[in-house]
C-alpha cells in the first residue's frame, strides 16, 4: 500500500518532524515536506523529501508556478507530488503535532461504527470527551456549541470511509477565543470512532486520511486568511461527499500536538469568518446543484466556488487557482 504522510513547515526540522521523518521511514510511507520563504535555507531530512520554493517552481505544475509565497496553501503542492507517486492514501498533519505509536498502523477504509443520527450542526468533540467541558472545534458557529445534543445509532453499521479525520489530544484545534479563555490547556480525548452521517461538522488539516478516490477534494482556497482554508475545504467537501452519500469518519486519538507559538489576537483577527461566515456558505453550498459520481468532482467543485466568490467569501482569482489545480490532476491522470 503506497502511502504519503504531507506537511509543510516555515521551522527547522523539530522533535515532530523528526519522528515523522521516522515514522515513516520504519513504516515505509513517503514522507513530504513542503517549505516556504520563511523555512530555513539548510533544511534537511534523514529520510522523506523536502521540496523548497525553488524546487517546486521546477515542478511540472500549473499551481506551484503561481501559488502565493507565505500561504499554507502551498500544501497543495505537497498533494501533487503525492498524486504522481501514485499514492494510495494522503496521511496530512502539522509540523506542531507528535504522532503517537498508533499512528503509523495499518490504515483501513472499513470500520464499524455507530453512526451520528442528527442531520444538522454538531459539536463532534462532545462524542471523545470523558469528562464534560465546554470545548468545541474550530470552525463550528458559536452558536451551536451547546445546542444540540448528539444521537447515536444503537447498532455499529460497517461502512467505507474515503476521508477520515482524526482528533488531537494535547492542544487540539480550537479557534482563538477558546484558547484566549483557557491560558492551560491539556485535553484528553477517547479512543473511539464515529460515522458523521448526514450531520454537520467542520474538519480541518491536522490529522486527516484521504483515499485516492477523492483527492481533487483535498484542494485548500488560496484567497482567505490561512485559519479558514482547511475549514472552508471541510464544509465544500462535506456537501459533495454527501450528495454522493459518502461518509466522513472522526476517530481519536493517535496524535499529540504541541502548538507552534501564536499571537492569539492575530488568529482571532484571521478567525472572525469562522465565527461569522461558517452557516452562510453552508446555506450558499446548499443552493448549488451537484451532480453525483466522481466524474463531477471537478464541475462540483467550480460550481461551488463560483458561489462563494460571488458572495464574497474568496476572491475572483481563486478560480484561477482552482482550475490550475484541477489542469495539474488531469495531466496527473488522477480520477
Amino acid at each position: 500500500m503506497n502511502i504519503s504522510l504531507i506537511i509543510t513547515t516555515i521551522n527547522r526540522p523539530n522533535i515532530n518532524i523528526r519522528s515523522f521523518s521516522k515514522g515513516c521511514k520504519n513504516s515505509n510511507w513517503n514522507f513530504i515536506v513542503v517549505g516556504d520563504k520563511k523555512t530555513p535555507k539548510n533544511f534537511s531530512l534523514s529520510y522523506g523529501d523536502y521540496f523548497n520554493i525553488s524546487e517546486q517552481r521546477k515542478l511540472n505544475f500549473q499551481f506551484a508556478k503561481i501559488c502565493p509565497y507565505n500561504s499554507y496553501a502551498r500544501k497543495n503542492i505537497g498533494y501533487l507530488i503525492a498524486f504522481e507517486k501514485k499514492t494510495s492514501f494522503i496521511v496530512e498533519t502539522d509540523d506542531d503535532n507528535s504522532p503517537k505509536k498508533n499512528f503509523f498502523k495499518k490504515i483501513n477504509i472499513s470500520h464499524k461504527v455507530k453512526s451520528i443520527k442528527n442531520n444538522s450542526w454538531i459539536n463532534i468533540y462532545d462524542i471523545f470527551l470523558n469528562n464534560k467541558i465546554q470545548i468545541w472545534p474550530r470552525g463550528l458557529p458559536l452558536d451551536e456549541i451547546n445546542k444540540k445534543k448528539i444521537i447515536l445509532s444503537k447498532k455499529l453499521i460497517k461502512k467505507d470511509f474515503f476521508l477520515q479525520q482524526g482528533v488531537a489530544e494535547g492542544n487540539p484545534d480550537v479557534d482563538a477565543i477558546f484558547r484566549l479563555l483557557n491560558n492551560k490547556i491539556n485535553i484528553k480525548f477517547k479512543n473511539t470512532k464515529v460515522s458523521l452521517s448526514k450531520a454537520i461538522s467542520p474538519f480541518n488539516s491536522q490529522n486527516t486520511i484521504w483515499h485516492k478516490s477523492i483527492f481533487k477534494l483535498m484542494y485548500l482556497p488560496v484567497t482567505c486568511q490561512m485559519r479558514c482554508t482547511d475549514i472552508w475545504r471541510s464544509l465544500i467537501t462535506l456537501k459533495i461527499m454527501q450528495i454522493n452519500n459518502f461518509d466522513i469518519l472522526f476517530f481519536g486519538t493517535n496524535i499529540f500536538q504541541n502548538r507552534n507559538l501564536h499571537n492569539l489576537m492575530d488568529d482571532f483577527s484571521q478567525e472572525i469568518s469562522l465565527y461569522l461566515d461558517s452557516k452562510k456558505i453552508y446555506d450558499l453550498l446548499n443552493k448549488v446543484k451537484l451532480k453525483k459520481g466522481f466524474d463531477n468532482f471537478s464541475s462540483n467543485l467550480i460550481n461551488c466556488y463560483k458561489i462563494l466568490i460571488n458572495n464574497q467569501v474568496f476572491e475572483e482569482e481563486e478560480l484561477i487557482f482552482l482550475k490550475a489545480w484541477l489542469n495539474d490532476c488531469e495531466k496527473i491522470n488522477l480520477n
